[in-house]
C-alpha cells in the first residue's frame, strides 16, 4: 500500500512545505501499514472509514514527540550523544518496529532545523487528538520526562517546553506544577525501585545518592501535588483524580496509540505507589 504515502505527502506539502510533505509521509505510511494488515479482517473500505483515523494519531503523536524532542535538544546549541540516546530509548520503550523507528529519526532530524515550525506542528498534533486533555497532558509528561534525563533545564529547553505548552493549551503555572512532579517522579520512582529499595531492606536510611526516607516521603507528596499538611481527604482526593487522568484504559479510550500505553501505565504505577508511602506513613488504611 503507497497511496497513504502519496496522499499524505501531497496534502502535507501543500499545508508546512517540507516540514508537512513529512509530516503527511509519515502519517501515510501508518495510515497504509494499519490498512494493509486489516484489509482482510475489516474489508478495504471498512478499514479506511473506521482504522484510518487510529493509524493517523499513532502517526501523529510519534512524529510530534520525536520531532519536539529534536527542537529541545538542538534549542541548547549543540545536540549531545546523551540526547539521541535519550530518544533511542524511548524509541525502544514504545517498542516501534524498524520503518516506524525510522520514521521516528527523521522526525528528530527534522525538529533540529531552525525552520522547524513548532506551534503549527503541535497545534496540528493537538487537533488531531480534539484537544483531548488528558492524552495532550501525557503527552507533554513525557517531553519533561525526556528533557529531564540530568535533572535539569536549561534556559533554552524550558523556552521550547513552554511554547509547545502553549500550543497544546497549557499555562505556564500547569508547566512548572508538571516539572515539579515530574522531578520528583524521577527521584522517587529511582529510589523505590533502585538503590534506595535494596538499602531500605538492609535497615539502612540512606542511599548513595544522599537522600533519605524523609526525602522519599517529601517526593512522594510532590507526584500526588500536594503537602505534607493535607489531610487525608486532600491526599485521597489528589491521588483519585491523577489515577483518574492517567488511567490507560481512560487514555486508550481517547486514543492514545498503543505504543504509548506503557508510558501511561508507568505513570499510574508511580502515582500508586506515591499514595501506598503516604499511606503508610501515615498509618492510614483507606
Amino acid at each position: 500500500m503507497i497511496w497513504g504515502k502519496i496522499f499524505g505527502t501531497l496534502v502535507g506539502y501543500m499545508v508546512l512545505k517540507i516540514p508537512g510533505a513529512v509530516l503527511g509521509f509519515v502519517i501515510g505510511h501508518w495510515f497504509d501499514r494499519g490498512y494493509a494488515q486489516n484489509f482482510d479482517q475489516q474489508g478495504g473500505l471498512g478499514r479506511f472509514l473506521f482504522g484510518g483515523a487510529n493509524a493517523a494519531h499513532d502517526a501523529s503523536y510519534v512524529y510530534t514527540m520525536f520531532a519536539v524532542l529534536g527542537h529541545v535538544a538542538k534549542a541548547k546549541g549543540q545536540v549531545t550523544k546523551a540526547d539521541i540516546a535519550q530518544a533511542s530509548a524511548l524509541m525502544s520503550m514504545f517498542e516501534l518496529d524498524s520503518d516506524a523507528r525510522e520514521q521516528a529519526q527523521r522526525a528528530f532530524r527534522e525538529g533540529k532545523e531552525p525552520t522547524y515550525p513548532l506551534e503549527a506542528s503541535v497545534k496540528e498534533f493537538r487537533q488531531a487528538f480534539f484537544g483531548r486533555r488528558d492524552v495532550l497532558q501525557l503527552f507533554l509528561e513525557q517531553l519533561i520526562t525526556n528533557v529531564l534525563n540530568d535533572q535539569r533545564i536549561e534556559k533554552a529547553e524550558y523556552d521550547v517546553l513552554m511554547r509547545t505548552a502553549k500550543a497544546l493549551g497549557f499555562t505556564k503555572f500547569e508547566l512548572d506544577q508538571w516539572l515539579l512532579m515530574q522531578r520528583a517522579s524521577q527521584r522517587f520512582h529511582h529510589y523505590q525501585s533502585g538503590a534506595g529499595g535494596q538499602q531500605r531492606q538492609q535497615g539502612q536510611r540512606q542511599y548513595s545518592s544522599g537522600r533519605s526516607a524523609g526525602d522519599n516521603l517529601k517526593d512522594a507528596y510532590d507526584v500526588l501535588g500536594v503537602t505534607a499538611k493535607a489531610s487525608d481527604a486532600e491526599v485521597k482526593k489528589a491521588y483519585r483524580k491523577l489515577m483518574a487522568r492517567h488511567h490507560p484504559d481512560k487514555l486508550e479510550a481517547q486514543g492514545l496509540p498503543p505504543e504509548m500505553m506503557k508510558a501511561a501505565q508507568a505513570k499510574a504505577q508511580d502515582i500508586q505507589a506515591a499514595y501506598e508511602s503516604i499511606k503508610t506513613h501515615r498509618g492510614s488504611k483507606n
